[in-house]
């Protein structure tokens, strides 16, 4: 058994159906029921229940996907490890990524990155939190960039800490009274007094949400929620164009303009931070690519949130 084989059983699980795994691995759907029909005929067991609708695994398939995630893990490690020791300016980097921070947080390190890694090549899934944890359950990505506390992380998982990032309420210039601020020159808002203006929340997919949450929780009301976005910068000037207001991470300043603390307030007396960390396996062999990566957002976006500070 091959580990292509293990990639083609792997994606139809994934996928839960033939047909889309084939799209997913560029080869023709009757090849890959062929493949799997072999498979299956070569162990003896049934991977996949076919009576039900997507896919199922059979107690069998998920033995089977278990260790054969972790055979291409290993695989992919004893690569990874092997081109260091041969030649570490060509490594690889498998990084997932929420789309907005990929944005932000990678355009000011690859120029040195570059210089260091000149023959480097680059895997980058973005999407949600939710989804990007899957991705690095599911061995699809080698470490993950996130807001996330450490002490919130799943088993066998560990963390490198990059930078604090603060979160900041938006909202139009007008939009609050006076008597809605607990001290007007810090621009500190009562959030209890919020409740009725319309709220723009951040899809549950993505940690900022239950961020919020736990501070509207905290004070002790229910917000009057418009919509939910799944941009933070477009909350952001939704909320900075008079819809309403938002909790958002700070990044979002730049997309406000140079006028952009006329939009941007506190909700509570002191500044709110996560943590922002690259998230791997405890099994995972990082390159060095990967690990110089890491080092440079660190040392960019730590020195950055102590200048914000």
């Amino acid at each position: 058994m091959d580990f292509r084989e293990f990639q083609y059983v792997i994606t139809i699980a994934d996928c839960r159906s033939i047909t889309e795994a084939a799209k997913q691995l560029y080869i023709s759907q009757p090849s890959l029921s062929y493949a799997l029909a072999k498979i299956e005929k070569e162990i003896g067991l049934k991977l996949f229940d076919r009576s039900k609708q997507p896919l199922t695994l059979t107690d069998a398939g998920q033995y089977y996907v278990t260790i054969a995630r972790q055979f291409l893990r290993d695989k992919s490690n004893f690569q990874s490890h092997l081109a260091d020791l041969k030649n570490g300016a060509n490594g690889s980097i498998s990084l997932g990524i929420p789309a907005e921070r990929s944005g932000y947080m990678l355009p000011p390190v690859l120029p040195q990155f570059r210089q260091e890694f000149p023959g480097s090549s680059f895997y980058i899934q973005e999407a949600s939190t939710t989804e990007l944890f899957s991705l690095l359950r599911n061995n699809k990505v080698s470490f993950i960039v996130v807001p996330f506390n450490k002490e919130d992380l799943p088993a066998h998982l560990t963390a490198e800490y990059i930078y604090p990032e603060d979160l900041i309420l938006v909202a139009g210039k007008s939009m609050f009274s006076p008597d809605m601020f607990l001290d007007r020159e810090r621009r500190l808002i009562d959030l209890k007094k919020c409740a009725d203006i319309p709220f723009i929340h951040i899809k549950k997919a993505h940690s900022v949400h239950a961020k919020v949450n736990r501070l509207f929780q905290k004070a002790n009301i229910t917000p009057n929620i418009l919509l939910e976005e799944e941009s933070s910068l477009s909350a952001a000037q939704l909320a900075a164009g008079g819809l309403g207001f938002t909790i958002v991470p700070g990044r979002v300043r730049s997309i406000l303009g140079k006028d952009w603390r006329d939009y941007c307030y506190r909700c509570t007396p002191q500044p709110i931070h996560w943590e922002v960390n690259a998230i791997y396996k405890e099994t995972t062999y990082l390159n060095k690519a990967e690990l110089f990566l890491i080092e440079l957002l660190k040392k960019h976006f730590g020195s950055s949130a102590k200048r914000t500070d």
